[in-house]
């Protein structure tokens, strides 16, 4: 059958038009398909991301000692269960306290919030706002009660839920035991049947997403370990009842992308307004003055050394990623920006012919010993240039002197 050029071109049209329809179509059958057994990769990524965290500590004592690497990771497990047993043994009992302070200063805490919100009412009123602010908190009991109710008739459903997490947690630690022990053997065994071209670029993938994703999850560690400190001190200096929960509350709240900033002051600010409503002040500029400098200053620059991309660029990956995939786009943003960050570099160098397929997996040792080598010349030129401030202070102080 003769076509004329028109019918194929229209054809053509047809052809990759019934592509994409047929590629949406299988996307969203994949999708599908995986958010029927997303609870389970959830498990798989969160061993992975504890075994990318304990990876380097565990490598550490394979190389430096001679235990093997299953019982180096035995080691790990071992030393982590026993600092965590005297973090527990030393913390529980004062967090347990508050607690229990808390609940025992409930009425006394709600009758001041009673008062605060009369208060707040005649303010609105005498500015002429007409918002009645008395009869939202006069809901709150019922609501509260309504709640506790809830609570107490699916406690079977709590209890349940309860024992799934102990499981899954339990899952968890024994799938990254196995990946700490055997991981680098899979890997290896999958590596072997790809061409070298494709086993060195194999290569690079794992060590950028090694760098990316463990250094992703340390520095958001070290992050919240430093807001959560912090919010310590301050609580502390103010006399903020209930200081140890909040700042562990905050500290956990601030890993969370977008949300996390604010999950971390309501709190803080509820219970200062109610135990130490002296220094609400204060304590609300300083938490949030510690967050600009949390988020916007130490968090690009952590993020950036520890994944290797520059703190610019760390604030596209967030806008980007939460421009495309809302709350998942943020949380694996950066990550992910630092495997792309590694092979656009990649790309580049064969692209100007510097760098040959079979040498991608030594692209980041050879960032690495680029940025030591920098460092290096960087400490030695401040070296000489204080030992030329002090040669020109003694030799000014000896022309003084004469």
């Amino acid at each position: 059958m003769n076509l004329s050029p028109r019918e194929r071109q229209l054809l053509s049209i047809l052809a990759v038009l019934l592509i994409i329809l047929a590629s949406f179509q299988l996307i969203a059958s994949l999708w599908e398909a995986l958010g029927r057994v997303a609870d389970v990769l959830l498990i798989f990524l969160i061993a992975w991301a504890f075994s990318y965290l304990l990876g380097p500590l565990v490598s550490a004592i394979d190389e430096r000692t001679r235990l093997n690497r299953a019982f180096s990771v035995v080691v790990v497990y071992i030393a982590i269960a026993i600092l965590l047993t005297g973090v527990l043994a030393l913390a529980v009992p004062s967090l347990v306290a508050q607690l229990h302070d808390l609940v025992t200063r409930a009425p006394e805490y709600g009758d001041r919030a009673a008062r605060e919100v009369v208060a707040f009412q005649q303010n609105l009123e005498r500015i002429g706002i007409p918002i009645k602010v008395t009869d939202l908190y006069g809901q709150l009991p019922e609501r509260l009660s309504a709640f506790a109710g809830s609570l107490a008739t699916d406690a079977l459903g709590f209890v349940s839920a309860t024992a799934t997490v102990l499981f899954n947690a339990t899952l968890v630690l024994i799938i990254a035991f196995l990946m700490l022990i055997d991981g680098g053997t899979l890997w290896r065994r999958f590596v072997e049947v790809l061409s070298p071209e494709l086993q060195s670029e194999a290569e690079l993938l794992r060590l950028s997403a090694d760098r990316s994703f463990g250094g992703f999850i340390r520095g958001s560690l070290l992050l919240g370990i430093v807001y959560g400190i912090a919010t310590l001190a301050i609580l502390v200096a103010f006399g903020v009842p209930f200081a140890g929960v909040l700042a562990v509350l905050s500290g956990l709240a601030i890993i969370i992308p977008f949300f996390g900033p604010i999950i971390a002051q309501v709190p803080v600010l509820a219970v200062t307004l109610l135990g130490a409503p002296d220094s609400l002040l204060w304590v609300f500029l300083l938490t949030l003055a510690l967050q600009q400098i949390v988020l916007n200053v130490l968090g690009p620059r952590i993020m950036s050394n520890a994944i290797g991309i520059h703190p610019i660029f760390v604030f596209l990956a967030l806008l980007l990623g939460s421009r495309l995939a809302g709350f998942w786009g943020v949380f694996l943003a950066v990550p992910v920006a630092g495997i792309a960050n590694t092979f656009v570099r990649y790309a580049f160098e064969i692209a100007q012919g510097r760098r040959v397929r079979t040498q991608a997996k030594t692209l980041i040792s050879e960032e690495h010993a680029a940025s030591a080598a920098a460092a290096a010349v960087a400490r030695d030129a401040a070296v000489e240039a204080r030992e030329a401030s002090r040669a020109a202070r003694e030799a000014r102080l000896a022309t003084r002197g004469k």
